[in-house]
């Protein structure tokens, strides 16, 4: 996880997209020239960092080991990427001629398993008759999960360096998954992955038996309110999503919070772009909503979304604006423990049922919101929360993070099928989840 300068950590940030050395933003567009590499497409675009990563592996397989592409027969190993990527550094380093024209990203044979299981290493890394170091299978398998990184002993990042490759292949090359193209459009067109109609954004508010204050129309600032909610797309647009968005607005109106709501002011935070390696989209949906932002003086935010909470919490750093950003499941626990919410006994009848847990990658290893979920499903009366075997740092992945969600999975079995089958083996009657993509993948 990402070391700062002052020494603190921010867990959950891509680093920024670098040429030659420096970062590029949307400002920068019209002063590179055609050799310009965006991200990483050879041995050499890696920074100092890179290679040291690669220099430092202790071959341990703990990344490995918790990889949720690997443990679904995926091409994706954290480890063999690394040594393979480490192989042909030095390789080509050395001047060993097989690998001074190698291409750093490349499309070979599957072999007989067409790809899955764990027998890669003939076709998808270095292989022997083929003109490229790893598979682009292997790249776009990643969920940018992180358990890699949190696994790692030697503070390895691997998913920098995946997505750092990823942002070569898309702005340099134009070589991606073409389900992504729909994804692309939709947050360009209408500033939401889904391509919905951008004024349609306060349709969840419908019916609601309480005004929903929307900034710039029923006020003039944030700074008569005590939050933001941000309801993000999935919270505006997704039915099941939206329920979410208007309980958290029914919860918050009855602990006699105040808060106000973009409407059709809001646009993604650009997070699906981001993580698929469109750079440019991300930044341009991040500096409109800044740009939002600092116009209705936002300072608290309050989202339902582990992705949109994760980038207004870490990546908007870059843009200029600072924000104080919970997630729900933390606003709502701190009013239950400040008597401002108060749990509703069931009636006598009612069976007991017993809940587990499902943490969102960007909730929690990207962020540490561990606790916050717990005690509230704890504080349910006639209930009773049981973990998985995989919870909290060693949480597994639902397969829709790192733009997954918009990509169909044909290699292996499915991540979200492999969770959810934990999820039932505890017995539990409710599986909770704090993110609407974990939801629609657990669903």
């Amino acid at each position: 996880f990402k070391r700062e300068a002052d020494g603190t950590t921010a867990l959950g940030a891509m680093k920024p997209l670098m040429s030659d050395g420096k970062p590029v933003t949307l400002d920068d567009i019209d002063d590179l020239d055609e050799d310009s590499v965006l991200g990483v497409g050879k041995a050499e675009d890696f920074s100092w960092k890179g290679i040291l990563d690669f220099t430092t592996c202790t071959e341990c397989g703990r990344c490995q080991s918790q990889c949720p592409a690997w443990n679904t027969e995926k091409p994706l190993s954290p480890k063999l990427l690394i040594t393979s990527l480490r192989d042909h550094a030095y390789a080509k380093h050395d001047g060993d001629a097989a690998h001074l024209e190698r291409e750093l990203v490349g499309a070979g044979a599957k072999g007989e398993s067409g790809g899955t299981g764990t027998d890669v290493l003939d076709y998808f890394y270095n292989p022997a008759d083929g003109d490229f170091v790893i598979d682009e299978d292997v790249l776009w398998s990643c969920t940018s999960c992180g358990a890699c990184v949190q696994q790692c002993p030697v503070d390895i990042e691997h998913v920098d360096h995946i997505m750092d490759m990823r942002r070569y292949q898309l702005l340099v090359e134009s070589n991606f998954p073409a389900e992504l193209n729909q994804l692309f459009k939709g947050l360009e067109n209408k500033g939401n992955p889904w391509n919905m109609s951008s004024t349609a954004r306060m349709d969840w508010a419908k019916g609601l038996d309480f005004e929903v204050p929307v900034v710039g129309e029923d006020l003039e600032s944030l700074e008569s309110v005590d939050w933001l909610f941000w309801v993000g797309c999935a919270g505006a647009y997704e039915d099941r999503a939206k329920k979410t968005t208007r309980a958290v607005a029914e919860l918050l109106d009855m602990a006699g919070i105040s808060f106000g709501v973009l409407g059709n002011g809001e646009t993604c935070t650009g997070d699906p772009a981001r993580r698929a390696g469109n750079e440019f989209v991300f930044q341009g949906l991040a500096q409109q909503n800044v740009e939002t932002f600092k116009e209705y003086k936002v300072k608290k935010v309050v989202s339902t979304c582990a992705h949109c909470f994760n980038t207004l919490k870490n990546e908007y750093k870059e843009f200029g604006v600072e924000l104080e950003v919970v997630h729900h499941t933390q606003l709502l626990n701190r009013l239950v423990r400040e008597g401002k919410l108060k749990p509703v006994a069931p009636a006598a009848s009612a069976p007991s049922k017993t809940i587990t847990y499902h943490d969102p990658c960007f909730v929690g290893r990207h962020n540490q919101v561990y606790e916050a979920p717990r005690e509230l499903l704890e504080v349910i009366p006639n209930a009773t929360f049981t973990e998985m075997p995989r919870n909290k740092e060693r949480s597994f992945c639902c397969g829709a993070g790192g733009a997954r969600m918009w990509m169909e999975e044909n290699l292996g079995s499915r991540i979200n099928v492999n969770r959810t089958i934990e999820a039932v083996e505890t017995g539990a009657d409710q599986i909770a989840v704090g993110c609407p993509f974990c939801r629609v993948m657990l669903s």
